[in-house]
């Protein structure tokens, strides 16, 4: 959805994507693109590309990429469409409204046998987000308990061992994975634990503030507004802390086969312009902050301060370079492998899964990936050589 993430430092909600011009045709209407994998601009116009994303500030990336002109750079146009949840972005592909969206490996899985024709075809930044918030002096906090002295393993036993027979406000095809794993793995049953399942995050937080459940799961801006706007009430009880490597997840860039099969050239360049993105933020994360701050402004009406961009890309979100996915996402041999996320949501989602299924069938990152690594032109324009 993950490198260690520095807990405590709590940061302003998100709103909506940066926004960007709607209701234009999709990828292809425009003719073909045409366009030359190196850094200058064709005459021909460019080719439209239709991204549904939602309010998550890792959903910005290809808006990134418009507002610094490497789509135009490669012949393309990306516009973005706000969506509330990945099922609509699903379906917002699979009828041709878009043709490419934000996703996520395990949400993808949820919708295996009802989309078989779907496909993430790049995976874009790890979430480092998990984390439950609880009511405060109503349960253990694993920071609390470091600060007293205890280990880290002491900690960590404490905080899952107080989850029994407590409720959780989640939506749950997104969030109940990492929390079910991390419990098996304490020795734990997860049938100890209740489960509130809700439709969107939004409810599942404002339930929870209502006094419905004991700890709340879910989006990164309902955490942090119920922590920020509520200090004396709610706490981060713990999150990748007590659960290890199960509460790391990949966020990714869903389309369908259909368009990976008639489109191969744009479908290569929105590989090539997210890793650019991403490279341009992580050399110059107070300049990128900025200008996500005012996407995320502009279209929320919301301001978010470039100070709490640049502390949420640091602590809760890593974007993920050419670099990042060769040494990590697609490496067996790395604890942070992509298969290793996969094939557990696989576990929990068994039985939203076709018989025979595999991570691969939905899941052609890498191979995209490996098309990047071959085309030079490509490579020598992102690393901006």
């Amino acid at each position: 959805m993950t490198n260690h993430r520095t807990r405590g430092r709590l940061l302003a909600a998100l709103a909506a994507c940066g926004a960007l011009a709607l209701g234009v045709a999709a990828c292809g209407d425009d003719g073909d693109s045409g366009a030359s994998t190196g850094s200058s601009t064709t005459a021909a116009k460019p080719t439209t590309v239709k991204v549904g994303v939602g309010p998550f500030l890792d959903n910005q990336t290809l808006a990134l990429a418009h507002e610094l002109g490497y789509d135009k750079e490669q012949g393309l146009d990306f516009q973005q469409v706000i969506l509330p949840s990945n099922n609509a972005i699903y379906q917002a592909i699979r009828t041709g409204d878009i043709d490419l969206g934000a996703g996520t490996l395990r949400g993808l899985q949820t919708v295996a046998k009802t989309a078989p024709d779907l496909q993430n075809f790049i995976v874009k930044d790890q979430f480092k987000g998990y984390f439950f918030v609880g009511r405060k002096g109503e349960t253990p906090v694993y920071a609390d308990l470091i600060k007293e002295g205890k280990t880290p393993e002491e900690a960590k036993k404490e905080v899952l061992e107080s989850f029994k027979g407590k409720t959780f406000n989640m939506v749950k095809q997104q969030n109940y994975a990492p929390l079910a794993a991390g419990l098996e793995a304490a020795g734990i049953d997860p049938k100890d634990v209740k489960i509130n399942d809700f439709a969107d995050d939004a409810k599942a937080a404002l339930a929870f503030q209502r006094g419905d459940g004991d700890f709340y799961t879910g989006a990164l801006p309902q955490q942090s507004k119920l922590l920020l706007e509520n200090p004396d009430k709610y706490v981060n009880v713990g999150g990748y802390e007590i659960l290890g490597p199960v509460a790391i997840s990949y966020d990714t860039w869903t389309t369908s086969k259909d368009f990976l099969a008639k489109n191969p050239e744009v479908a290569l360049k929105v590989v090539a312009a997210q890793l650019k993105a991403a490279q341009y933020i992580k050399d110059d994360l107070d300049a990128a902050s900025v200008k996500l701050g005012e996407l995320v402004t502009d279209a929320s009406k919301t301001e978010l301060p470039a100070e709490n961009v640049k502390l949420l890309a640091s602590d809760f979100t890593k974007f993920l370079t050419a670099e990042d996915l060769e040494k990590d996402v697609f490496n067996p041999d790395s604890p942070l492998y992509w298969k290793k996320e996969a094939e557990l949501a696989a576990k929990q989602n068994a039985k939203d899964l076709p018989e025979g299924y595999t991570p691969e069938d939905q899941n052609v990152s890498q191979d995209w990936f490996e098309k990047y690594q071959a085309d030079a032109d490509l490579q020598s324009w992102v690393q901006g050589t």
